[in-house]
């Protein structure tokens, strides 16, 4: 059951880091080139080095913080926790959305095929392992009942997924995308204590 309660709260706030992406578009920070190399997105048309949007770095991360922190810290929750979580997580996020973005250029380049789809998956994986694993590990560190080693395998799993993204109707591939992970990664963090959280009842 806490499973499940977790996994829809994960559902809920992946819907709603996906409407703040959105809706809530904060511009394209600057991207990372070094020596003319992009760390980035290559423009087919124009071959300039891109990001995305700064909605993708800080909302999701922010949602899913303010969310699980209370959550997580049940019955154990100080204010100083819960901030700390909440800012674990917006950083967390953003980490992961760098590291994604970052290799897309050097994947490409270090692929001996040119697969679109299979680079951001292979991407997504590698920066959800980092994000999903930091954030796990912030959890442990304030849980010592947690274990962060669930988190960073599962976050590296559904990082796979990323390719969904840019699929289908946007922004129906965001919501999609959003939703399954952070209802994936919520139901992860239920599974990293084995005495199980302490969920209040409805």
């Amino acid at each position: 059951m806490k499973l499940l309660q977790f996994a829809l709260a994960g559902i809920l706030t992946g819907a709603l880091a996906a409407t703040a992406c959105a809706f809530l578009r904060l511009g394209e920070p600057s991207p990372i080139e070094i020596a003319g190399y992009c760390f980035g997105l290559k423009a087919t048309s124009t071959s300039a080095c891109q990001t995305i949007d700064g909605a993708l770095y800080l909302f999701p991360g922010m949602v899913f913080g303010v969310v699980f922190g209370p959550l997580l810290l049940w019955k154990r929750l100080t204010a100083a926790a819960a901030a700390a979580y909440a800012a674990a997580a917006t950083i967390a996020n953003a980490l992961a959305v760098f590291v994604c973005v970052s290799l897309q250029h050097p994947l490409d380049d270090l692929l001996p095929f040119d697969n679109p789809i299979l680079n951001l998956a292979l991407s997504g994986a590698i920066a959800g392992a980092i994000g999903g694993g930091m954030l796990g590990f912030v959890h442990a560190r304030l849980d010592p009942r947690a274990r962060w080693k669930t988190p960073l395998a599962v976050a590296a799993g559904l990082g796979l997924l990323t390719p969904i993204v840019i699929m289908g109707d946007d922004p129906a591939g965001l919501y999609a995308f959003y939703i399954i992970w952070q209802g994936g990664y919520a139901a992860a963090l239920a599974l990293s204590r084995p005495d199980g959280l302490n969920v209040p009842k409805a």
